[in-house]
């Protein structure tokens, strides 16, 4: 049976989600160095792709919207950045880039551990001792 997407954990996973989203684009608007937001997109994908890897896809839609969305917050309360603030469309595509392969890396880690770990793993060996 398929766990419902609003359960305790998944909200607080997607809560995490938008808290990491919004600091990584306030650290996108406070720093001049791309590195800085590339490796806050990276490592934040992987921390929400080892809490939940069935939803790599959606951490990375999320992270990758906060960086337009602080650049939208910044242009309308005129907040001081280290840089202009603009909506390029473009950098959220190269976000998404760097947040899908965050996501999908904590989520391939999940899963390798797990293959390695004894003990019953929840899905599989759930069925087989019924």
């Amino acid at each position: 049976m398929k766990a419902s997407w609003r359960s305790p954990y998944d909200l607080a996973c997607t809560a995490l989600a938008v808290a990491l989203a919004l600091a990584v684009g306030w650290l996108d608007v406070h720093t001049t160095e791309v590195t800085v937001t590339i490796l806050a997109l990276l490592a934040s994908g992987v921390l929400l792709g080892l809490l939940q890897p069935a939803a790599a896809w959606r951490w990375a839609v999320l992270l990758a919207l906060g960086l337009p969305a602080m650049a939208a917050i910044a242009l309308a309360t005129g907040m001081q950045t280290a840089e202009p603030a603009r909506l390029d469309p473009r950098i959220a595509l190269v976000a998404l880039a760097f947040a899908l392969a965050g996501s999908y890396a904590g989520a391939l880690i999940r899963a390798t551990v797990g293959s390695l770990l004894p003990g019953p793993r929840p899905g599989r060996d759930r069925d087989a001792r019924s």
